[in-house]
């Protein structure tokens, strides 16, 4: 039956029924519910017509009448013929609507009929029983009959339709008491309803403006001006010291913050109504202490005040102390100052009146308060404008304003409209004409005006040329005063709300002269032109395996583009022309060559939306002459100083989302290029370095490879291992043979680039072979260019030097054997033997551990052992196991919730948190129960709390609400029960757009429920006053005092509140949910009952009670921001100290150190019952412990914070700080205990032992024991360094790192690097070696045996030589290096290609961020660990690696 196929009442016929404010009020709301679709859903209809009151079945039986059961949706003439006969139809159409709701085949059947009301929750009326026996079809005609006769009123459907009454009740019921905020607001205020609904936008803005704390984010969502930021606001126009107190003048309630309620009535009362109201304004800032008087302590806060003021207004600085001037207020032996005698001193004093202008002029520019009366306008714009102009003008002004900063921007406002707007807002015609003719005889291209509209503002008599919006031209020689009138920018926003800008903008910025010493708007600052990079997309490769440079130019994707778009690649088909360029003109930009070069930045990121870290500058004299500018020098250095001209080009670099910079790229990219084809390098890439700058070279990121770089620059100042490379030693152990290997690539590669870091290369050095090498030997794991860890890169790095560098030729079969309770010292040996046999090289020397591992069976208590060697050690972030819960408990006689916090362990049950909770609030375990409070229109148990078996790590919530419950006993017996109703809060709001009667008001819940005692059993009745008292008693700290003194409130004197009434709220009886009456059927569309405090007994129906509060009520008493305050009992305290949770808000202030996470590695840890432990005493799988040890340290030892974890099926990065030591660490505490006697098989060991368990797995080149015995120096023995000298016994033992290369060597080796593998003649063994790396020897015997293990009994110290740090968030975030240069002992910054130098307590700010930690043992001899290589070959040629066609795709 819709609108073309209704049979009761058409479209036109029902929209005549409807008056045209009607018509365009339901339109218009059906318009905005469909998101003009007009396709009203079901939900909808069901909702927002008839406020869910109808059941599911009528609902759905009505919605498809009028759909035509054809569609989903109901259009909005389908709701037009519904509303004309439900609320504007005849009884008959009425009647044949309930035939079609009956009937929906057309056909009237007693059973349809009745499941159809069953349905409903009603039943068959035994008088329509009666009329289906005789009939056992009925038409339409006998059924409208039928219900003529008998009126109607037989089932709850048929009396909601043929209710005339209570229809023409719905339609005209209006509820009194409901009224909007801003008619109340105005009722107590001098402000009219448009001024408070203005003021409603100003403070939305002022609000939202940023918060510096969760205190302040959390009165931002509750739309609150908090007390920071309320200072924030004024102190750009008020003395710092009088900010406060103008705020508590606001802060009626003492809360901590403004609600827009006082808001508007302090705006009120400081600028509107009678001169005494904005006394006793001026009277509350003063009054510090609130207790109505001004003692001398609030009179020296007035005074100082004042004197602050005084600095404002021309010639009014006071030459006098606080204290003398509050003596000359305190005159007659007066020790207080009572309102009254205030009053009178406030009109005989005239800094009174400043600081009333002050405030006026405040509330009007900066708080959104709009002026009376055009003449207020005028005088509160000059006024303002002559106090902030004041330190542009006098330079000796000892004080200074936000506005004079640097930085800060003026706006200029031609001199014609100007002129115009103060004569239109002049006090009369005849001044304005006077004022109008004054200004025009100083103003060169003035006129006379006899318009009185100043119109739009229009700058173009002022302006030469527009650049862009931001970059306006002024004429020359123009002058304030005659020209132009410049104004702040707090004065422009103002002006612009009224009055339109139909020119361009002006805007000039402050800028601090040195030379005159004062700050001066800059009228003709330099323009220079900012340029960018191109922004290059990387290009679509296609998958050719069989072509190698398209595999290289998938590992360096956007370095390939880059190159061949400059170089034009005939390959690639991106190419461009030519004379493309890479940069191109963004924008012209003013920069005053008084300002300095970090403001500079700081505006240019604002402007393109980037930080401080992703930009770098340029000045470009062409594209590839480029100077860079370093705004981040401690130097205050300004644009004139750096060399700024007019029309100085500036190139913003910004750095690409791979973390890679274009400039980078670009000379990556030619420098391969002249490189391929050149002989000689270019000379601006190498040059003299001295010994102390060696070591300072930064990396370039490839995209993505800050991991890389991070982990590279670490290890290159690993200062054993970076001499082993720079001496060559590497190229006489290279091992091409082992199989699990990378063929030398790795090893090779990396000596290549240690050799550049500490060579003669000047600027950041990219590295290409490395990346390439580990691209194609790192499996799957490093293909890509996303986002990697830089330990599990260093982690393979590692693994690969050492596969590369493996002296072990053939590897011999070990099998492992079982501890069998034998000593852990002759366990450990073997083991350490097994692994020697087959690993041994410089890595396993400088790098290699021994941890041990404990099984233990918790039945039998059997331990097995086992040693595993390690390269880095991963240190897990120490936790608590237990849980932490806070909870908020609400008493039932007490004013305030309480939180408390208990902390248990995750394996107890629920029981314990109520256990705890009752010890610390004395409240009985069985008064105590737990509710779901996310919704503030019910109150439900937390079923889960009630469940014993639920245990506390299976809380998903770890923040509760308890309530008491009230109990009581019974008259017959001492059987104890808990009786309580839950009440809520509800306001109803009347609504300009509804679509029926029914939704004309919504409603809305707030604040939090509360529990009101209720026997129903006892003989003492209670009455509707008791309930009454009992809730006004629980809501007392939510309501304003009505005590209205003179001094408190900021209501106007003349309003009439309307709370004379004792309760401010009514009682209704509610359904749980809140929103339908709990005693009137749904054909009432009952709100819900209310009742009075009166003595009648309470009769409780099944459901809540609504507090339903009066609209000036809530407006004006109800205090929302109190339901926030809570009592903190010290249980929250101590135990937010033990909290050691993850992802915890007090996570980055619970500090650990190094130590705690050492003793977290080998404290035991419980396996859960999936990983049992094959028992060999007890023949099964039982459940077991597990501990990990550290049995030997190496001499550079790595620690890996585990800041990743798999938490919830996600992981997530733990930003904890972890102080670590940087000098004289001593791990050794942390070592496994030892036996006090050496075991047999550790004692008998001699070097014959040694020489012969090495000698199996040497190379046929250090087959030799004294080969073999250097090799492992550090792990087998420990000898002092005076047992090891040069060859030469008379030479000097002190060899550093060799000399640089020259630029002539390695020009050689650039050529022999960039040319064609070609076939070429042998050459000899003297042609292809280089100079032999120093030779070490040693002079005595080693008999040390490493089941002494006595370098770690000696309790050896380490020092901290380099640390990686992550930055950021998981999959985005950002590695740096830290490193300690051992030649110059600086401490370095190295951010992929930039290097600084940092002092040693930058390091300790690093502790939340701090990943990789580098340590090297305290006089370690980096000679012990050399390689002794006489009578050894060079293996390979330090150039010799496979052959790729990777630069040729750069070029």
């Amino acid at each position: 039956m819709g609108s073309t196929s209704t049979k009761i009442l058409s479209y036109d016929e029902a929209a005549k029924r409807f008056s045209s404010v009607d018509l365009e009020r339901i339109e218009a709301t059906f318009r905005d519910l469909t998101n003009a679709t007009n396709e009203l859903s079901y939900i909808s209809f069901k909702r927002d017509v008839f406020a869910n009151f109808l059941p599911e079945k009528l609902a759905t039986r009505l919605f498809q009448i009028y759909t035509n059961s054809s569609r989903s949706f109901m259009s909005y003439k389908d709701l037009i013929c519904c509303f004309g006969v439900i609320f504007r139809g005849t009884e008959k159409e009425r009647m044949q609507l309930l035939y079609a709701l009956f009937a929906p085949t057309g056909i009237l059947r007693w059973y349809d009929v009745a499941d159809f009301l069953r349905q409903c929750g009603d039943q068959l009326p035994e008088d329509l029983k009666r009329f289906f026996e005789t009939n056992e079809i009925v038409t339409q005609e006998k059924f409208l009959k039928w219900l003529e006769y008998h009126q109607g009123h037989l089932t709850a459907i048929t009396d909601w339709l043929l209710d005339e009454q209570r229809c023409r009740e719905l339609l005209s019921h209006s509820i009194d008491r409901v009224s909007n905020q801003y008619a109340i607001l105005s009722g107590v205020t001098h402000l009219s309803e448009k001024e408070i609904k203005d003021l409603e936008q100003s403070y939305y803005q002022l609000y939202s403006w940023g918060s510096t704390n969760s205190r302040q984010q959390q009165q931002q969502q509750q739309q609150q001006i908090s007390s920071q930021l309320f200072s924030n606001i004024l102190s750009m126009v008020f003395p710092s010291i009088l900010v406060q107190g103008v705020f508590e003048a606001f802060d009626e309630n003492r809360d901590g913050s403004v609600d827009f309620k006082e808001f508007v009535c302090g705006l009120s009362a400081a600028c509107r109504g009678p001169q005494f109201e904005r006394y006793k304004f001026l009277f509350r800032v003063f009054d510090r202490d609130h207790d109505g008087i001004l003692n001398r302590s609030d009179i020296l806060y007035m005074t100082s005040c004042l004197i602050e003021v005084a600095q404002f207004v021309p010639h009014g600085q006071l030459d006098i102390t606080p204290d003398e001037y509050a003596d000359k207020i305190l005159t007659n032996n007066m020790q207080i100052l009572k309102p009254e005698d205030f009053l009178i001193w406030c009109q005989q004093d005239g800094l009174i009146t400043e600081l009333f202008d002050l405030i006026f002029q405040t509330c009007h520019i900066v708080l959104g308060l709009r002026p009376v009366s055009p003449q207020d306008e005028v005088a509160i714009v000059k006024h303002f404008l002559q106090r902030e102009k004041r330190p542009l003008f006098e330079s000796a002004l000892q004080y200074s304003r936000p506005s004079s900063k640097p930085g800060s921007m003026w706006f200029l406002i031609a001199i014609d409209w100007w002129i115009r707007w103060e004569a239109t807002c002049s006090l009369s015609p005849t001044n304005s004409k006077e004022v109008l003719n004054k200004k025009s005889a100083s103003a060169k291209s003035s006129k006379t005006e006899t318009n009185r509209e100043p119109g739009d503002i229009n700058n173009s008599s002022i302006v030469e040329k527009v650049i862009s919006n931001d970059c306006v031209q002024l004429k020359s020689s123009l002058r304030s005063g005659i020209h132009f009138e410049m104004i702040p920018e707090l004065l422009w926003i103002f002006i612009r709300k009224y009055y339109n800008c139909s020119g361009p903008i002006v805007c000039r910025k402050v800028a601090y002269r040195k030379q005159l010493n004062k700050p001066e708007l800059d009228l003709y600052p330099l323009i220079v032109k900012i340029y960018r990079n191109q922004i290059l997309q990387t290009p679509p490769v296609a998958n050719n395996n069989s072509n190698s440079s398209q595999s290289m130019q998938f590992a360096y994707p956007l370095l390939n583009f880059v190159s061949a778009t400059m170089f034009r690649s005939n390959n690639s088909s991106t190419s461009t022309s030519s004379n493309s360029s890479r940069h191109y003109f963004a924008c012209s930009y003013f920069v005053s060559q008084y300002q300095t070069v970090r403001s500079l930045a700081e505006e240019l990121s604002v402007k393109f939306g980037k930080s401080l870290e992703e930009i770098r500058l340029w000045i470009r004299f062409n594209e590839n002459e480029l100077q860079a500018i370093d705004f981040e020098s401690i130097d205050e250095v300004t644009c004139q100083e750096v060399g700024f001209t007019q029309n100085t080009e500036i190139l913003l670099e910004i750095r690409n989302n791979d973390l890679t910079w274009p400039e980078e790229l670009y000379t990556l990219a030619t420098r391969s290029k002249a490189l391929a084809a050149s002989n000689s390098s270019s000379s601006n890439s190498l040059g003299n370095v001295e010994e102390d700058g060696r070591g300072q070279i930064g990396l370039s990121n490839l995209g993505n490879t800050c991991f890389l770089n991070a982990a590279v620059q670490c290890l290159s100042h690993s200062f054993p291992l970076t001499f082993y490379f720079l001496h060559k030693y590497h190229l006489f152990e290279i091992n091409k043979d082992n199989p699990i290997g990378m063929q030398g690539n790795i090893a090779l590669c990396y000596g290549q680039l240690v050799a550049k870091l500490w060579g003669n290369v000047r600027g950041p050095l990219a590295p290409f072979e490395l990346r390439g090498s580990v691209a194609k030997f790192g499996s799957s794991r490093f293909t890509d260019f996303q986002q990697h860890d830089s330990q599990e890169f260093l982690s393979f790095l590692l693994d690969g030097l050492h596969e590369d560098l493996n002296r072990v030729y053939d590897k011999p079969y070990v099998e492992l054997k079982d501890s069998d309770d034998r000593p852990d010292e002759d366990v450990a040996q073997e083991h350490w033997s097994n692994h020697l046999a087959r690993n041994t090289s410089i890595i396993v020397d400088l790098f290699h551990g021994l941890l041990r591992s404990q099984v233990k069976c918790r039945v039998c208590e059997f331990k097995s052992v086992r040693f595993d060697p390690f390269n880095i050690l991963s240190l897990p972030l120490p936790y608590d196991t237990s849980v932490y819960i806070e909870v908020k408990l609400f008493r039932l006689y007490e004013p305030k919730p309480t939180r408390y916090g208990v902390k248990l362990n995750g394996e107890l049950t629920v029981d314990h948190v109520k256990s705890q909770l009752s010890n610390l609030s004395s409240v009985p375990v069985e008064q105590l129960a737990f509710f779901d409070v996310t919704s503030p229109s019910c109150l439900r148990r937390y079923t889960v709390m009630d469940l014993s078996s639920t245990k506390v790590k299976q809380l998903n919530l770890h923040n509760f609400v308890a309530y008491e419950l009230p109990i009581f006993k019974t008259d017959d017996s001492d059987q104890v029960i808990t009786s309580y109703i839950v009440a809520v809060h509800r306001r109803l709001e009347r609504q300009e757009r509804y679509l029926s009667p029914l939704t004309r008001y919504r409603m809305l819940f707030f604040g939090q429920p509360i529990l009101i005692p209720y026997n129903n059993v006892d003989s003492n009745k209670t009455t509707n006053k008791h309930i009454y008292e009992r809730i006004s008693k629980q809501l007392e700290r939510l309501l304003r005092k009505n005590t209205d003194a003179t001094y408190v409130s900021n209501h106007a004197l003349d309003c009439d509140d309307s709370l004379g009434q004792r309760y401010p709220f009514v009682l209704k009886h509610v359904t749980e949910d809140g929103k339908r009456c709990s005693l009137c059927p749904w054909n009432r569309f009952c709100l819900g009952c209310s009742f009075e405090s009166d003595d009648k007994e309470f009769l409780h129906s099944e459901g809540n009670i609504a507090i339903e509060w009066e609209s000036a009520a809530y407006y004006l008493r109800y205090l929302s921001a109190r339901e926030q305050d809570v009592e903190i009992h010290p249980s929250v305290k101590s135990s937010r100290g033990w909290n050691n949770m993850e992802s915890s808000n007090d996570e980055s202030s619970a500090v650990i150190t190094l130590e705690d996470c050492l003793q977290s590695f080998i404290n035991w840890e419980n396996l859960d019952n999936k990983e049992l432990f094959n028992c060999k005493r007890c023949k099964k799988s039982q459940p077991a412990d597990k501990k990990l040890d550290i049995w030997k340290l190496p001499p550079c030892l790595i620690f890996h914070i585990k800041r990743f974890q798999l938490s919830n099926n996600r992981w997530i990065k733990s930003s904890r700080a972890v102080r670590f030591p940087i000098r004289s660490f001593h791990p050794a505490k942390y070592l496994a205990q030892r036996s006090t006697t050496t075991s047999s098989r550790a004692t008998s060991l001699n070097e014959d032992n040694l020489s012969d368990s090495s000698s199996s797995s040497s190379s046929p080149s250090a087959t030799t024991p004294e080969g073999l015995s250097t090799a492992s120096l550090d792990n087998i023995l420990i000898l002092s360094p005076s047992r090891l000298m040069n060859g030469n016994a008379h030479a000097d033992t002190n060899i550093g790192l060799p000399p640089p290369e020259t630029a002539i060597q390695t020009s050689t080796k650039n050529k022999t690097r960039f040319r064609r593998h070609k076939r070429k003649p042998k050459q000899s063994k003297e042609q292809l070696s280089i100079p032999r790396p120093p030779r070490f020897t040693q002079t005595t015997e080693r008999s040390t045996s490493f089941g002494d293990n006595s370098f770690d009994t000696d309790n050896a110290a380490y020092n901290l030589y380099a640390f990686v740090c992550h930055y950021g968030v998981i999959g985005g975030g950002h590695y740096v290096a830290f490193v300690k240069n051992h030649i110059n002992q600086q401490w370095y910054c190295f951010n992929d290609s930039s290097c600084k130098p940092v002092s040693e307590s930058v390091l300790e700010q690093c502790s939340s961020a701090a990943y990789l930690l580098f340590y090297q043992r305290e006089s370690l001899d980096h000679r012990c660990y050399m390689p002794n290589i006489d009578g050894k070959n060079q293996v390979t040629d330090e150039f010799s690696l496979p052959s790729d066609d990777r630069w040729c795709s750069l070029m």
